[in-house]
């Protein structure tokens, strides 16, 4: 190990480049490290002249990382989750604690789970701030990169899936809260309650979609195809409450998790109906990083929502 390097360089620096490889995005990264855009400049060019690389090229839509920039950002995440371990306290005190977490979740889990765990949660840590981020495509990147401390989110459990647990990076580590499976839902006052309900009423009324990880189909859509049967989408959504809105002020079906259905029905004025074909389940995991395994105060918080949620 080279240190005298190590000693010319301002560790401080690659900070500031996992920053800009996180938001790709000069005053958004100045932004998240509560410094200037000039700084950030003169940072990034310290950074150029000490690693002999542009590491950056600006374009039309923002920073675009050389490879040389990529290849620094794998070795870096490593390198930061192990300085955070040396840096975090050896020990977790709960109910003194004022660290910020940060979870990932659609909001159907959070309407889901939250309940489950923020009484007991919030007396145990009073301290403790959960700040919560929706759900994307972007997520699983952003944990990896230690941006993000949880996740709640959902895959499909049928082999033609490419949305499964096992198709979970391997430095996920993942956890079962529950399995599931779907309920449609429609306005009480939907002429299909008259007409009856049946595959031939799925396919010829309009529905709402929610888009998750970027997607606006599931799996649902691909079975349907394999039996020759189109459902025609009239509105695609990016949250599950837009959805059930959606599907209460018109005809639109609403295709959600049947736990979640039975939320929905308690607050929405709208009716459940039993999906019209046979569907794998799906499974409701929390999910981390293993870079945060030994975290004692991750640790902590992963436990005792898992406690509290898990039957």
């Amino acid at each position: 190990m080279r240190l005298e390097l190590l000693n010319r360089l301002d560790l401080n620096l690659l900070i500031v480049l996992h920053v800009l490889l996180e938001e790709r995005n000069g005053s958004r990264a100045a932004l998240r490290l509560h410094l200037s855009q000039s700084a950030v400049s003169k940072a990034l060019g310290r950074l150029r002249d000490a690693l002999g690389d542009p590491l950056f090229l600006r374009t039309s839509h923002g920073l675009e990382p050389t490879p040389r920039a990529l290849q620094l950002q794998q070795e870096l995440i490593p390198l930061l989750h192990g300085l955070d371990g040396v840096l975090q306290p050896p020990r977790f005190n709960p109910a003194s604690s004022e660290r910020e977490f940060v979870i990932a979740s659609m909001d159907s889990a959070f309407t889901l789970f939250a309940p489950l765990y923020l009484p007991t949660l919030t007396r145990l840590a009073p301290g403790l701030s959960l700040r919560y981020v929706e759900w994307d495509q972007d997520s699983l990147g952003k944990m990896a990169q230690g941006g993000t401390d949880l996740a709640f989110t959902v895959r499909e459990n049928s082999e033609d899936s490419d949305m499964r647990m096992d198709d979970l990076p391997g430095s996920m580590e993942q956890r079962l809260l529950a399995v599931d499976n779907l309920t449609c839902l429609v306005r009480r006052d939907h002429p299909v309650l008259r007409e009856g309900w049946d595959l031939a009423a799925f396919s010829r009324y309009p529905h709402v979609q929610t888009y998750c990880e970027g997607r606006d189909r599931w799996m649902l859509d691909y079975r349907l195809l394999q039996m020759g049967v189109a459902r025609r989408i009239a509105a695609s959504v990016p949250s599950f409450e837009a959805a059930l809105r959606m599907g209460m002020h018109s005809d639109m079906i609403v295709t959600v998790s049947s736990l979640y259905a039975r939320h929905a029905v308690q607050v929405y004025p709208l009716e459940p109906l039993p999906l019209p074909i046979r569907l794998d389940s799906i499974s409701h995991l929390l999910i981390w990083h293993q870079g945060r395994e030994q975290d004692p105060g991750h640790r902590w918080l992963r436990d005792t929502l898992l406690e509290l949620i898990s039957p």
